[in-house]
């Protein structure tokens, strides 16, 4: 699977004895990347069969320390083991800090090269693969959200129709570059009949702690796969709105809003032993909801 997902953590801010705290790992083409980084995170990536040295990007929604406190032993070991590799961590105003303070007080001494990137509303972020657009939330300290798109590929040469309709081979790169040919004769041939179509690109958009905002989803919209915090039922509405977070009720309306095919609910409550009502009462907005499974591998797009 090129585009995958495996869910490292989904507990909020207190874990339980089966539910960890924030973690996702995300391949999309060539790129391998962390979102968020709670306590245990490293632990589920080695027990779930994960080569984390494979990680080149980090993104950090936000500073509260269940999205957090696995890093500095996750960065420490990928020293241990002799990681000579860069790594790209993007995160909030102060992540930097913390981490530099963290390994200055102990001396410690990585053999690899850190890239810290601020986050920022309204930024692009070009990869291998895939462009992350950042968006705020609305938390109860900065937190940011994130859609990561499928970068589209060069189309794929039909190289027989190419040689019947004598197409010099200098113009291969270009014609995968969406230019049309031109044949022996001067005459102009379209691209569409030269190439084979690819297929349509996806998205996945991660939203974690955050008031329900009917703005952000528009914003995103469309989707392919969302990733919704579903901290509460909505029984306790008042709750969530206390501590700036969404029921799982508010996930399956986002993903109306911003058009998603498919809604995943997570970042659960440790009150929540059975999770099978956050599942029902999102599937009664919207159909086609599952729950973030620690472990679990799913194709995207």
């Amino acid at each position: 699977m090129n585009n995958r997902l495996t869910f490292l953590g989904t507990s909020s801010a207190t874990p339980t004895r089966v539910r960890f705290h924030s973690g996702q790992y995300l391949v999309i083409g060539r790129d391998h990347i962390l979102l968020d980084c709670g306590e245990g995170t490293q632990n589920r990536m080695l027990e779930f069969g994960i080569n984390f040295q494979k990680i080149r990007y980090i993104f950090i929604s936000h500073l509260h320390g269940d999205h957090i406190l696995g890093l500095p032993g996750l960065l420490n070991t990928m020293s241990l083991n002799g990681r000579q590799k860069e790594l790209f961590i993007y995160g909030p105003s102060g992540l930097k800090e913390i981490l530099q303070m963290h390994f200055s007080s102990g001396s410690a001494y990585l053999t690899y090269e850190i890239h810290y990137n601020e986050l920022k509303a309204g930024q692009k972020i070009e990869l291998e693969s895939l462009v992350c657009n950042v968006f705020e939330a609305l938390h109860r300290i900065p937190c940011f959200s994130f859609k990561i798109e499928e970068l589209r590929h060069t189309l794929k040469l039909n190289v027989g129709v190419c040689e019947k309709l004598g197409i010099d081979i200098s113009q291969y790169s270009k014609i995968k570059e969406v230019a049309d040919g031109i044949d022996k004769s001067g005459r102009v041939i379209p691209n569409q009949e030269l190439t084979i179509p690819i297929e349509p690109t996806g998205s996945y958009a991660y939203v974690t702690d955050t008031l329900f905002l009917s703005e952000l989803a528009m914003k995103m919209a469309p989707v392919s796969v969302l990733y919704h915090e579903a901290t509460y039922l909505s029984s306790l509405i008042d709750r969530a709105e206390k501590t700036f977070h969404s029921t799982a009720e508010q996930a399956a309306e986002f993903a109306k809003l911003c058009g998603a095919n498919r809604l995943i609910l997570g970042h659960f409550s440790a009150r929540y032993d059975d999770l099978e009502e956050h599942l029902r009462e999102a599937k009664g907005i919207f159909a086609d909801t599952i729950l973030a499974v620690e472990g679990q591998t799913i194709q995207l797009f």
